[in-house]
Formats: structure tokens, C-alpha cells, sequence
């Protein structure tokens, strides 16, 4: 889930009271404090409040859609869902921010990444887009992605975290994101 910067940035709470929070000195946070906190990981706030709450944090993230591929796909035509976990971030950041932008703005042949796009196609897209150095050391035989097994807990999201080596494929690719685009990602308002 990234560290305390990350997570002060992302929900919006100060940098101290984040800390404050990963350390334990702040013990009694209010209500609006732990939803704001929780909101962006998709966590309610029954999970921070509730007794008999899980105690793992969840493993979630987003669902993007690949193009078939792998040794395992090779005859198929059906689109694969990748896991964008929170533990991959920045790359979910990116992966997020872009959605939102784009998603913003109206289907159009000129709208970056995703033109007339809509529903599946849109996340097809962008996931495509931004997971092109991956693919494209799949297709050399280099790497496969992790893909998430459509209907399953991982797809929704849940269950089982894929292996740290795609986290950190997934963390340095997102670093590259936001080197590349960062008047786009790194700023809330957009041109």
C-alpha cells in the first residue's frame, strides 16, 4: 500500500496525523478521519470499527483487461483481467488517476488513450496502454503477466496477493508512468 507519504497523499489526511496513526500515538481517530483514510483502499468503515472484522488488510486493487497472450492463451480470443493491487502502487495511482481523467472527458475519436471507448473496451484501452512494456516482454518469452481468473476472488479483487516480483514489476513501471506524465498524474487539476 505504499508508505505514509503515499497514503497522506492519496486520502487527502496530513502527512502528520497519517504518521501518527502508523505509529500508534493517535489511538482515538475520529469517525470521518477513518473513513476518509479507509475510502481510497476500499475499506469501510465497519472495517476499522467493527469487532470481528478480519484483521488482514483486504487485498484489493483494480481489474484491468489484457489482449489474449501467454503460453497458456495462445488460441483463445477472450480479453485476460490483470490485478492492479494497492500494494503495486504507484501503479495503481496511475492506472486510477488516468481512469478518472480520462473518463472525464467525453468519448471522442481525439480523447487520449481510450478515443470513443466506453464500459470494457475503455479499461481494455487504457490497461493495454499502460502495461505495453509488459506485454510486449510477454511476447518475447521474457515474462507472463498475472493475470486474475475471471469470476474468481482474485478478480473480484480478494484472496490470494500476486508474488512480490509483479508487485515490484508493477511499482517500477508506475515510477516510469509518473516520470513520463506527471503534469497529467502528479497534479489534481488537469489541462
Amino acid at each position: 500500500m505504499g508508505n505514509v507519504a503515499e497514503a497522506s497523499r492519496l486520502t487527502g489526511i496530513s502527512y502528520p496525523t497519517v504518521s501518527d496513526l502508523y505509529v500508534g500515538s493517535s489511538v482515538a481517530p475520529n469517525l470521518m478521519t477513518l473513513e476518509t483514510m479507509g475510502t481510497p483502499y476500499g475499506l469501510e468503515l465497519g472495517w476499522f470499527t467493527e469487532q470481528g472484522k478480519p484483521g488482514a488488510i483486504p487485498r484489493t486493487g483494480s481489474i484491468g483487461l489484457v489482449p489474449p497472450g501467454g503460453a497458456e492463451q495462445k488460441d483463445r480470443r477472450s480479453l485476460r483481467q490483470v490485478l492492479i493491487p494497492f500494494a503495486a502502487w504507484p501503479m495503481y495511482q496511475v492506472f486510477s488517476r488516468l481512469e478518472q481523467r480520462l473518463g472525464a472527458l467525453a468519448p471522442a475519436p481525439d480523447r487520449p488513450i481510450v478515443g470513443e471507448a466506453r464500459g470494457d473496451a475503455f479499461t481494455f484501452r487504457l490497461t493495454t496502454y499502460l502495461f505495453q512494456p509488459l506485454l510486449g516482454a510477454e511476447k518475447l518469452g521474457e515474462q507472463e503477466l498475472v493475470i486474475a481468473e475471471s469470476g474468481s476472488a482474485a478478480a473480484a479483487g480478494e484472496g490470494h496477493m500476486p508474488d512480490r516480483e509483479w508487485i515490484t514489476r508493477l511499482r517500477i513501471l508506475g515510477e516510469m508512468w509518473l516520470s513520463v506524465l506527471p503534469k497529467l498524474l502528479l497534479h489534481e487539476s488537469s489541462s
